[in-house]
């Protein structure tokens, strides 16, 4: 499923603050008109709710809308077919099969990123991830080069089984070619998954 860039933020905004439609509004820079539509849409795929939130006095209660990443179409699939792999393979089978197909994506970008530096390496893993939908970014602080994620479409599936984390920074590692320490995570409520990389470390 494709998502606009309005819709991206606004999912991207109530994943950490449910917020009105005003308050997206307002934070937007849209009206309140073009931002329900956009929450009516988000409602139909399973992606937001709303919520009744009581204003002071006597007012009546106000809607308030909050991201359910965890109840999409998309994150029941995956779940249901790791559950149903480790009940025909066994424990641990489920990730073997995600290591695998990150191993087959592993072989095909590193050909292309082995004339790069790491600077160069970092910054185009993070436009691939982009595409992917992780609102990715890559930067140089002092010694080290960061990367950040914004956004993860696995994120439910990510709460469920967190060795997928892992299984993605050994991935995003190999393609850097230097090892990476997580300093954050979307799956234990941050606001992004970051992972730092000393320059010393880079393969040559």
């Amino acid at each position: 499923m494709g998502l606009g860039l309005t819709k991206r933020k606004i999912i991207e905004h109530l994943r950490g603050n449910r917020s009105t439609v005003a308050e997206l509004a307002e934070i937007l820079g849209l009206s309140k008109v073009a931002i329900y539509r956009h929450l009516v849409d988000l409602e139909q795929e399973g992606l937001v709710h709303a919520v009744s939130r009581r204003r002071g006095g006597r007012g009546r209660p106000v809607r308030v809308f909050e991201a359910i990443d965890e109840t999409t179409a998309y994150a029941r699939m995956c779940r249901e077919m790791i559950q149903q792999i480790e009940e025909l393979y066994g424990p641990g089978a489920g990730v073997r099969v995600l290591r695998a197909r990150y191993r087959k994506e592993l072989d095909a970008w590193k050909a292309s990123l082995q004339s790069l530096d790491l600077t160069e390496r970092a910054v185009r893993l993070a436009d691939w991830l982009s595409e992917q939908g992780y609102r990715a970014q890559a930067r140089i602080e002092g010694n080290t080069i960061v990367l950040e994620q914004r956004h993860c479409p696995k994120l439910a599936l990510a709460k469920d089984y967190r060795t997928l984390c892992q299984v993605e920074m050994e991935f995003f590692g190999e393609l850097m070619g230097v090892p990476l320490r997580r300093e954050s995570s979307l799956s234990n409520g941050d606001a992004c998954c970051r992972y730092r990389a000393d320059f010393d470390n880079a393969a040559i």
